[in-house]
């Protein structure tokens, strides 16, 4: 029910009011922040709900629609959701960042200016003290002004001065009195200088119609002049980053000073000066001119915004600084179709500052469930920063939180990363803390790279893709898509870059294998547009330091010419190359993705995982027992046998039940292990939990397993190295319960802990204990149409509820049912889907289910069980009529039920199912 959503973020724009101001906390705020309204566990779900709202934290931003399973509050947990680790993190990177204990750092207070919000500050060291400009809002979705506060310890500052907005409506002229957002602050010789984005009415006097970027001086941070236009409102232009050394001070880059700007919805720009007063293109005189600028964001990666540009900079201890650019950026980047807006970087050259050279493909900071601040507010799930600089041997990144709060990630030098010592020189999954690709959907035209010849884009794509996406892969939650067309010429050909090691570079021997996996796409309709095995004619190219390629190499044994048609389409096929008899004594500097398939025509699409460059054979398990023969979920197992290894570091237990797979680098649904030796290992048969994906068929890798299946688990001791499969049975249960995956209840204290309908709205226990006809509260029994039902028991936050993702439930026998009975509703309209109903016999048959959404009336088939006048949403109370629903679908009388299959769709809910009949045995 977006229409819901939308209603919800309009309704906040209130008139702005004025306010006194006041001296900020810090930790306190943060505990409170906490405990009070939302406490929220890290690693949940964040599913999609993509429609625009024009006032949130830096841009044009999606409105959200997310939550998570609750929890206690925890910044330092969620520093372990980051992609990105010290031993991952390329040279050039900054980072890994932790969230100060200390957060949020200011928050809005009063009812005048920043009565509402306080985020997005632009900061500097200068003179003992920390200075401060930050946007502030006296109503939510209103007008924003510019306010100045001060400490000395970085975390803990004061509004002292009476002139807050230090940069106001009246300062800056009427014409910008719709907003004067997300302010930057740079300080040379002595002048303080800061560039702020002017919001401009519509040609009606409403507001939001054009953006500026500002500029105005200072030479105390306090006293401000009136500011003047740096670059009109023609693009919509905002987001000033102006490059500056590691101190925040502006740095020339061949002369003048840099500044890049913009947006991906509207471009992004560059723009240079003499005096950072004046701005234009690269050689015009013309001020307030700027040259369009290609970021290569893939497409889904918008919207988002340029943030802060550093060069001379240091990331690694005892390294010389980067003399190159270090972009930070922010936007919906590794979003996937779900919603939040994370911040992550990109390298420029330094000596020409439009070439991008480097990306990671994923955030830095990325706002996550158990960090509340950052979860709700003006703009829930949103992290945006517009100031980074090196003091007291740490970054120190301030960012905004949900557009409501400011708060601080600190970063120091890393050490040196030590050569891998257990014989793999190179490995990722594209998992959580696993190598990331440095760049993304990058042509590789550098010395030893194949360049391209007759590729284009496919689909709506703007050229050759490889980059990671979120998908249900064979091993973990992430994977390298990549795709291309091409256009039938003599020469079909492209090279993407993928990882650069040039710093590190990997040099091979005699007995060096590389390995990987990969999945062709067919044409279907997940690869609309593919042609033939067009897919299979794709391979790993090495670059090595001499400037050859394996591809290139006499005798090479891969190419990906060579791999057409050897490769099978829609599975995963494992591809091994002994590299020593081709490559020994070479270093590997690049790893690319090539395709190759001269004179062919029409598109290509596929998945790669699990790349591993390895100097030694692993040495398979072998596993001889599994006990006991049946655990039920929070159960331990022991899985008995030789070849397991000494610990757990770099192998893998993989636990597979109703194709359900669980153990995976990085999978989501990690196992869980108590105990691992060279000839044992345990571990708890995991809990039913989530959905923790959303993909476009629905969440993907759910946190359950199939009470009554059975299960088989494996030991992974490297790549090639997975041993024979043990089995055991999961107990079997007929208790609903025991299939949960979905917290649809909240209490009005804590209302954004669910993810009912896939955002973070839910049905409120406060207003379920006063519904009518039949109030519902945990434990509850409820007589509907003959059918007595028992609400489930799950306290508020907890799981309560199964979404229908075509598992098998099983079913208290009952001789002479006739039907079958549920409780729930659906979300996001009105949805059906096909039951299956197995029989003790042996024999099915199918029904449909149909709900009608929670916030209509019953329709046809659907009875009110239970009607209420509001429910709960992150941002708040939302008044509107909600409803529980009953169902029913017919079984034969004649026939026990033993089981059902539900249908293969997220927006259907149940919360307790009924039989009529008579209780039987077995």
């Amino acid at each position: 029910m977006v229409g819901f959503r939308l209603f919800s973020v309009h309704r906040r724009r209130r008139p702005d009011a004025p306010g006194p101001r006041r001296v900020r906390r810090g930790p306190r705020a943060a505990r409170l922040l906490a405990s009070g309204a939302v406490a929220l566990a890290v690693g949940a779900a964040l599913a999609a709900a993509p429609t625009a709202t024009a006032t949130a934290g830096g841009g044009t931003h999606p409105s959200p629609g997310a939550a998570a399973a609750p929890a206690a509050a925890s910044d330092t947990s969620a520093a372990g959701n980051a992609s990105y680790t010290a031993d991952n993190l390329p040279d050039w990177a900054i980072g890994p960042f932790t969230r100060s204990a200390d957060n949020p750092l200011l928050t809005p207070s009063g009812s005048g200016y920043e009565a509402a919000d306080l985020y997005n500050p632009g900061v500097l060291y200068r003179g003992g003290q920390y200075k401060m400009l930050y946007r502030a809002q006296g109503t939510d979705g209103g007008p924003s002004q510019i306010g100045y506060a001060a400490g000395t310890d970085g975390t803990h500052f004061t509004e002292d001065t009476a002139d807050n907005p230090v940069i106001d409506f009246k300062l800056a002229g009427q014409q910008s009195k719709c907003g004067l957002e997300d302010p930057r602050l740079f300080e040379l010789h002595g002048t303080y200088y800061s560039f702020f984005t002017s919001v401009h009415p519509k040609a009606d006097g409403s507001c939001y119609g054009s953006y500026d970027i500002s500029e105005s001086t200072s030479t105390d941070g306090v006293h401000w002049s009136a500011p003047w236009t740096v670059e009109p409102n023609a693009g919509n232009n905002k987001d000033a980053a102006v490059v500056t050394g590691a101190d925040g001070t502006p740095r020339k880059v061949n002369g003048e000073y840099v500044m890049y700007f913009g947006q991906g919805d509207t471009g992004t720009d560059i723009a240079y000066s003499s005096d950072l007063r004046t701005w234009h293109a690269k050689g015009s005189s013309t001020p307030r001119t700027a040259d369009p600028l290609d970021v290569h964001y893939p497409k889904g990666w918008q919207p988002y915004e340029v943030s802060v540009a550093v060069t001379d900079y240091r990331t690694v201890a005892g390294r010389p600084a980067n003399q190159d650019i270090v972009v930070f950026t922010a936007g919906t980047l590794m979003a996937n179709g779900r919603w939040f807006y994370a911040i992550s970087e990109e390298e420029f050259s330094g000596q020409d500052p439009t070439l991008m050279l480097h990306q990671l493909s994923d955030a830095v900071l990325t706002p996550t469930p158990d960090v509340p601040y950052e979860w709700n507010g003006q703009t829930p799930k949103t992290v945006w920063t517009n100031s980074i600089f090196f003091h007291d041997g740490q970054w120190m990144m301030y960012y905004g939180g949900g557009d409501q709060t400011t708060a601080l990630a600190t970063a120091g030098l890393r050490r040196p990363q030590p050569a891998p010592s257990d014989g793999t020189l190179f490995q990722t999954g594209f998992e959580h803390g696993q190598p990331a690709p440095d760049w993304v959907d990058g042509v590789d035209t550098s010395p030893g790279g194949g360049g391209i010849s007759g590729v284009t884009a496919y689909g709506s794509a703007s050229g050759p893709e490889a980059s990671a996406r979120q998908v249900l892969d064979h091993d973990g939650t992430n994977a390298l898509m990549y795709s291309g067309k091409a256009e039938g010429a003599a020469d079909d050909h492209a090279a993407m870059r993928l990882f650069d090691l040039a710093a590190r570079p990997v040099r091979t021997s005699r007995d060096t294998t590389l390995t990987y996996w990969i999945y062709p796409q067919a044409q279907g309709s997940s690869a609309p547009g593919v042609s033939g095995d067009n897919s299979s004619c794709v391979a790993l190219d090495l670059v090595f330091s001499d400037g050859s390629a394996l591809h290139g190499l006499p005798g090479s044994p891969l190419t990906a010419a060579g791999q057409c048609g050897t490769l099978e389409p829609d599975q995963w096929n494992q591809v091994s190359v002994d590299l020593g008899k081709a490559a020994a004594g070479r270093q590997v500097v690049r790893i690319d993705l090539d395709y190759d398939r001269p004179g062919s025509s029409g598109g290509y699409r596929g998945y790669v995982d699990d790349i591993a460059l390895t100097d030694h054979a692993a040495r398979p398990a072998t596993v001889s027992t599994v006990s006991p023969a049946q655990a039920a979920p929070g159960q331990q197992v022991t899985v008995t046998g030789k070849g397991f290894g000494s610990s757990a570091h770099g192998r893998q237990l993989l636990l597979s039940d109703n194709g359900v797979h669980w153990g995976g680098a990085g999978d989501l649904g990690t196992l869980r292990i108590d105990h691992w030796s060279d000839t044992s290992i345990t571990f708890t048969v995991p809990e039913p939990s989530g959905p923790a994906v959303s993909t476009s068929s629905g969440p993907g890798n759910i946190w359950r397993v199939e009470p009554g299946s059975t299960a088989s688990v494996a030991v992974v001791t490297g790549p090639g190295g997975t041993s024979g499969t043990g089995q055991f049975t999961v107990g079997a249960t007929d208790d609903l319960s025991d299939y949960v995956n979905d917290v649809g209840i909240s209490p009005d204290t804590n209302r954004g802990c669910g993810q009912f309908d896939n955002g973070t709205d839910t049905y409120s226990a406060d207003a379920l204990a006063a519904a009518t006809p039949h109030p519902l509260t945990p434990g509850a029994d409820v007589s509907v149409g003959g059918l007595s039902f028992t609400w489930p028991q799950a306290q508020p936050c907890g799981n309560d509820n199964v979404r229908a993702l075509g598992q098998t439930v099983l079913m208290p026998h009952r001789s002479g049912a006739t039907r079958i009975g549920f409780l729930g509703a659906a979300t996001n309209g009105a949805h059906s889907g096909t039951v299956t109903i197995h029989y003790t016999d042996g024999s099915s048959g199918t029904a449909t289910l149909a709900q009608s959404d929670w916030g209509t009336a019953p329709g046809t088939g659907n009875t009110e069980v239970a009607a209420m006048t509001y429910r709960n949403q992150a941002v708040g109370r939302q008044d509107h009529a909600f409803y529980v629903d009953e169902q029913s679908v017919p079984v034969d009388p004649a026939k026990v039920v033993a089981s059902i299959t539900l249908p293969s769709d997220k927006d259907l809910h149940i919360f307790a199912t009924a039989q009529d009949g008579t209780p039987t045995a077995g």
